[in-house]
């Protein structure tokens, strides 16, 4: 494809068959681009139509001479980052919920002993990956990349393994709530 020939104006002389061969042509290389970023084939699918979606919605009011295979590339780019970016919100304010609710879940009158007893019990329960970028992340304070680095992995499998580790403690700190709830009822 050449950004020479697949222009809006080209798009536009026949839309619906022309966005069809656009379609057709391009999808698998913005696919393997978005997966290999995203690390996550479903979600690359879903950038990849969201893309085509926003290009069919304003394809009409785009100017004629903006190349189309850009553009594309582009947008999925963008798409993927800005996935990357609320990633990292998410991940930041799930990671201050994570430890809020521990010390909500664990009576102040404890002892601290017996809260990080607890605590790294529940730790210990983890698988050995996601408890080693769990640490890295949270305990020594690395970014995604470093931990990634450090261990030889993807950043999108730190990501995993975290969003993996803060599920399972938030279940069974949940449990633990709701055990000490019928206990003392």
């Amino acid at each position: 494809m050449s950004d020479e020939l697949y222009t809006v104006k080209w798009l536009n002389e026949n839309y619906p068959v022309h966005f069809e061969v656009l379609y057709k042509s391009m999808y698998k290389r913005l696919y393997i681009l978005a997966r290999n970023f995203l690390m996550d084939e479903e979600l690359a699918d879903d950038v990849i139509q969201d893309v085509f979606m926003g290009l069919w919605n304003k394809g009409k009011n785009m100017p004629g001479d903006i190349p189309l295979e850009r553009y594309l590339f582009t947008s999925v780019r963008n798409l993927c980052v800005d996935h990357h970016r609320k990633l990292n919100i998410v991940d930041k304010y799930q990671k201050h919920l994570v430890e809020s609710e521990a010390f909500v879940y664990f009576p102040y009158e404890e002892k601290e002993t017996e809260r990080e007893i607890k605590v790294k019990k529940l730790l210990s329960e983890l698988p050995d990956m996601q408890r080693q970028v769990l640490k890295l992340s949270v305990m020594e304070g690395l970014t995604y990349k470093e931990v990634a680095e450090r261990l030889n992995i993807a950043e999108g499998t730190v990501h995993t393994h975290i969003k993996r580790a803060y599920k399972y403690i938030k279940t069974h700190l949940l449990f633990l709530l709701l055990f000490l709830y019928v206990i003392f009822k």
